[in-house]
């Protein structure tokens, strides 16, 4: 009869704990804690609080902690309360403050950064216009955004390189940028994009505002920092209805954004 394996020879050859790097940032484990909305923010800052949250978990061995559900990149992408927001330069000290503060403990430490598009809620947002591919009702508020011109566009674009370019220089070791149900989604999608002009239509067309915005966020942060997508796999049935893009489409996204070559990983969601 065999013996058990001790613990520690376990945990020795259990290939979650074992490192890996994406270009030369190491990866201590493969263990992380994805971002999400922990309402922790103080006034859309990371304060002491937040701080304090994200810090414990690195104390337990995280090789890389992800902050910041949906980080606003721009004033008019507030759902409300609890959305940290890196539109601001004033951001930069407290990101600096809380890399250094994650570092300590052997942690990497990302940020999500998103704008939502018709998601956003103008009472939240001084009656800022919400804005999306297409005027198609939102559910969540049942408001109707307004649809987005080349400035408009142009705009947003800026803003997410900016958003990045000030995460980089808080110190921080990458971003990620949020696509289903956000803005970059709802042009991927033809349930919320009907668009027939460059940006809506074919699947190349759809995507085309996603891969810009990647290709302005790797011009403003070069190529010693990561830059990801949290990636919908599959909309299936999402909402009901029938112009969700299938598994299928969404890989044909995801080898557009390979072959343009800006980003350094997908974080999906199945």
């Amino acid at each position: 009869m065999s013996r058990a394996q001790p613990a520690s020879r376990k945990r020795a050859n259990d290939p979650l704990l074992e490192p890996f790097e994406i270009k030369k940032v190491r990866f201590k484990n493969r263990i992380m804690s994805t971002s999400h909305a922990s309402t922790l923010d103080d006034g859309g800052i990371t304060g002491e609080r937040y701080q304090r949250y994200h810090e414990e978990k690195a104390k337990g061995g995280l090789a890389l902690t992800m902050f910041g559900g949906s980080s606003m990149v721009a004033p008019d992408s507030s759902w409300g309360g609890g959305q940290v927001s890196v539109a601001y330069d004033n951001v930069i000290p407290h990101l600096q403050q809380f890399s250094s503060r994650i570092h300590r403990h052997g942690c990497l430490i990302m940020c999500q950064i998103s704008h939502l598009g018709r998601r956003a809620d103008a009472l939240s947002m001084h009656w800022l216009p919400t804005l999306g591919p297409s005027a198609i009702r939102e559910r969540r508020h049942r408001s109707f955004p307004r649809e987005m011109d080349e400035h408009d566009i142009a705009r947003i674009i800026k803003e997410y390189a900016a958003a990045a370019k000030r995460c980089k220089e808080g110190g921080l070791d990458g971003v990620e940028s949020c696509t289903g149900g956000h803005l970059i989604g709802q042009f991927f999608s033809p349930r919320t994009n009907r668009r027939t002009d460059k940006w809506g239509g074919s699947t190349e067309n759809r995507a085309r505002f996603g891969l810009m915005v990647h290709e302005a966020i790797r011009k403003a942060v070069g190529d010693d920092f990561l830059v990801g997508v949290r990636f919908v796999v599959d909309e299936g049935s999402e909402e009901g209805s029938p112009d969700n893009i299938d598994f299928e489409e969404c890989l044909r996204i995801a080898r557009l954004f390979e072959r343009e070559g800006q980003i350094d990983f997908f974080n999906c969601i199945f």
